[in-house]
């Protein structure tokens, strides 16, 4: 998983912090965590931004929550909320029984749904915060189709 596909607003510091307050090493973080030293380090670094998996592993280990080591600001996209939850688009595909085509349409805000309710179970939230997330990506899609359709009248600013 690359940098930019990890966890959102993820907080080095406050791993670091809960770590520490345990007088924990971060290895013994790791051991606890089911992760290597080596990621349990770099998710610690100055530019950490592990994946979903490895967030869910470290806030299990401190008994945290996703949310404490990456606290929200703003309302979250579909797509963020699966990756908090450590969820791929394939198992909320095969739970809601749609291709997980359909399942990128709908996080990108292109497709609405029949049955919000069964995906919302399915990314493990409310009715209501599905609805929020997936307002924020249908959102994000209109800015970006405004973005692309501006004229260039040749002007320069």
């Amino acid at each position: 998983m690359s940098p930019s596909s990890g966890v959102p607003q993820f907080r080095a510091d406050l791993l670091r912090m809960k770590r520490e307050a345990r007088g924990w090493s971060c290895e013994q973080l790791a051991v606890v965590a089911g992760i290597t030293p080596a990621t349990a380090r770099k998710a610690e670094g100055e530019n950490g931004r592990p994946s979903p998996r490895v967030v869910k592993a470290l806030a299990a280990a401190l008994d945290s929550s996703v949310d404490e080591l990456a606290p929200v600001e703003g309302p979250l996209s579909l797509r963020e909320l699966r990756a908090r939850r450590g969820v791929t688009q394939r198992e909320v595909a095969a739970s809601v029984g749609v291709s997980t085509g359909m399942v990128s349409k709908v996080e990108r805000g292109k497709h609405g749904v029949k049955h919000p309710e069964k995906w919302a179970a399915a990314y493990g939230v409310s009715r209501k915060r599905w609805a929020e997330a997936w307002e924020a990506g249908r959102e994000s899609q209109r800015q970006r189709i405004r973005t692309r359709s501006r004229p260039d009248d040749g002007r320069t600013q």
